[in-house]
């Protein structure tokens, strides 16, 4: 199953584009709902990035949760990660954002050097609703590293998988299979990508915005 990606708005960016892109509901093998994929929605302002990732029922505080991001023509080798998690099918990625919801939520920045894994510039914060099920990571400045890359956007992934080395992916975002369980690797198959809005975009977004107001004073 394809990816859908549906233009959407503004999450807690006040001025901002972003599109949705949704994962089958109970494609996992392991009966964990933390760790099943329902939606992610990536927003931007022109300067910072938000990542909300939605899972099924957010009911464990023990969850692991990995993001990849491809932007440039080097990267990461195969099946090569900081957590060292069994996932392939992710060769030349960029940065990796590994999360985890263990007292009340964190997350870090890595970026790949060239020759292994080092700590990013980007800075992310965590928000955790778990009301809502959703986990957001804003990434500061990450719009701005990519125009200083020349890069048109991002390809990226998302995982969610246990607190051990070699653990696999329990659930990938997209139309990859299900994943049999805990005991054998898994694969990413394909990747989502999030286009930098064009030129004037979030400029006119403003200027909506401002005419709405305008007319709510009237």
């Amino acid at each position: 199953m394809a990816i859908s990606a549906i233009l959407g708005g503004a999450a807690l960016l006040s001025t901002a584009i972003g599109s949705t892109y949704t994962d089958p509901v109970g494609d996992i093998a392991t009966g964990n709902a933390n760790l099943d994929i329902v939606s992610v929605e990536v927003v931007d302002d022109g300067w910072d990035v938000e990542i909300s990732l939605t899972v099924s029922d957010l009911d464990g505080d023990w969850g692991k949760y990995m993001v990849f991001f491809d932007y440039t023509a080097g990267g990461s080798g195969d099946n090569d990660n900081p957590w060292i998690r069994d996932v392939a099918g992710l060769e030349g990625m960029d940065l990796f954002l590994g999360s985890w919801a263990d007292g009340g939520g964190g997350a870090a920045m890595n970026a790949h050097n060239g020759s292994g894994w080092g700590d990013s510039d980007i800075g992310v914060t965590t928000q955790i609703n778990w009301e809502g099920d959703t986990i957001t990571w804003r990434l500061a400045g990450f719009m701005n590293e990519l125009a200083n890359s020349g890069a048109a956007g991002f390809s990226f992934e998302i995982a969610t998988t246990g607190g051990n080395q070699g653990d696999p992916a329990i659930d990938l975002l997209g139309g990859e299979d299900t994943q049999p369980g805990w005991g054998q690797g898994s694969t990413s198959t394909d990747q989502a990508f999030y286009a930098i809005p064009a030129p004037g975009a979030l400029a006119l977004l403003g200027l909506a915005g401002l005419a709405g107001r305008r007319r709510r004073r009237h």
